[in-house]
């Protein structure tokens, strides 16, 4: 069955999408350390960027799951009732470079803070959930992390299509990963056959209250899981986003941000549904931080960390012409580890634009709303820049 499906990716039409790697038809890259069984396993993620979308594609993960053997332990303890127990944590993201750095700055810390990974859940987002999927498990696979279980989850907005990439610019190229065409696949081995949706519900319900969900990508999987399970989202400990403006700066054609521009819905079922308050960090005051692309460059030239190896090749393709580095997805993990790094927030009622000719994804801050009561946002307006930059740096050498 696996060389059948291998058979069906090699033959395949690429020509829907001549942006992508390996769209003049090329074979495909498989691992060069790799079995030949591992090639076909492997074969057969990429077989699932084509097929992403069909009613198949569930049918192929269960497959590869089971083929590939997946059955690491994950580090994440069983539950316990000693107070000193690791703060546990979901990224739910859409696999850029940011996205990259979140996913290391976690992984680098789990000791320092006190935290394990439960999961990693993929949307659409940056790139399609395929490419997301597989920018996921390069990094994993990176740093020798598969023990770190990978969901696939939505590949498309909750309701209306996608916006054209002409209005909303795919900043980290076509694959979420400045199209770098990399050696090497990296190993499915933390795939997993469940979708992203159901593993937060079985998460959740599982450790009730006590994992923090950080969504760093459009907010279609949380929204999903808000109205599948609506009795799920009252398990959540806490809920931090990387998205919206506050003062009606966008980073889209419009006057959105990116991650609240690309699934309006999505985002205003989460604002309006979350029994928490939802810490939210801005576009604007990933604005403020002031990295130069100099800086990033010249600090992590020499690492010694084999996943920032990864993002130095993903960033010399981004940020060759960009003058100011913006790793925005990573503010949030940094939040989340070390919440003295926060300087300045503010609760307010917030709501997302749906109608609006340019302002549709806007995140609107309802100033007359003055009842502490009914705020269900925290805005994250400035944070210990200074304090930051060591995190970063401390990434150049870390062990994971």
């Amino acid at each position: 069955i696996v060389t059948d499906a291998v058979r069906e990716f090699e033959e395949v039409d690429r020509t829907d999408d001549p942006g992508r790697p390996g769209a003049d038809g090329q074979t495909a890259v498989v691992d060069c350390e790799s079995s030949r069984d591992e090639k076909s396993s492997r074969a057969a993620l990429f077989m699932i960027a084509r097929m992403m979308g069909s009613s198949a594609v569930r049918a192929v993960l269960m497959l590869m799951a089971t083929f590939v053997a997946s059955s690491q332990a994950i580090k994440c303890p069983p539950e316990s009732t000693s107070l000193d127990g690791p703060r546990r944590v979901i990224l739910d993201l859409d696999g850029g470079g940011d996205d990259g750095w979140a996913l290391l700055m976690l992984l680098a810390n789990e000791e320092r803070y006190n935290i394990c990974i439960q999961a990693v859940t993929c949307s659409h987002g940056n790139a399609r959930v395929s490419d997301v999927l597989v920018n996921v498990l390069r990094i994993l696979d990176s740093l020798d992390r598969l023990d770190v279980p990978v969901y696939v989850g939505a590949s498309e907005p909750l309701i209306t299509p996608g916006p054209n990439r002409n209005v909303s610019h795919y900043f980290w190229g076509n694959n979420g990963f400045g199209d770098v065409e990399f050696d090497c696949l990296p190993s499915v081995d933390s795939l997993q056959s469940v979708h992203a949706v159901e593993a937060m519900r079985e998460l959740f319900e599982t450790y009730p209250n006590k994992i923090t969900l950080l969504a760093v990508g459009p907010l279609t999987n949380v929204a999903l899981l808000y109205k599948m399970y609506p009795e799920t989202k009252e398990k959540i400990g806490a809920l931090y986003i990387l998205g919206g403006n506050r003062h009606g700066v966008g980073n889209t054609a419009l006057t959105a941000e990116f991650n609240f521009f690309r699934d309006p819905e999505a985002a205003h079922t989460v604002l309006n549904n979350s029994p928490m308050i939802v810490h939210v960090f801005p576009w604007e005051t990933v604005l403020l931080q002031t990295f130069t692309t100099r800086w990033r460059f010249e600090t992590f030239a020499e690492t010694t960390n084999p996943a920032v190896e990864v993002l130095n090749r993903v960033e010399y393709e981004v940020y060759a012409e960009e003058e100011i580095w913006t790793p925005c997805d990573m503010y949030v993990a940094a939040v989340f580890l070390n919440s003295s790094i926060l300087q300045s927030v503010q609760s307010y009622r917030a709501d997302v634009e749906l109608a609006g000719t340019v302002t549709r994804g806007m995140m609107a801050i309802l100033h007359h709303v003055k009842d502490a009561s009914r705020h269900n946002v925290v805005v994250i307006d400035r944070i210990d820049s200074q304090e930051v930059q060591r995190m970063l740096v401390a990434l150049n050498h870390a062990s994971v």
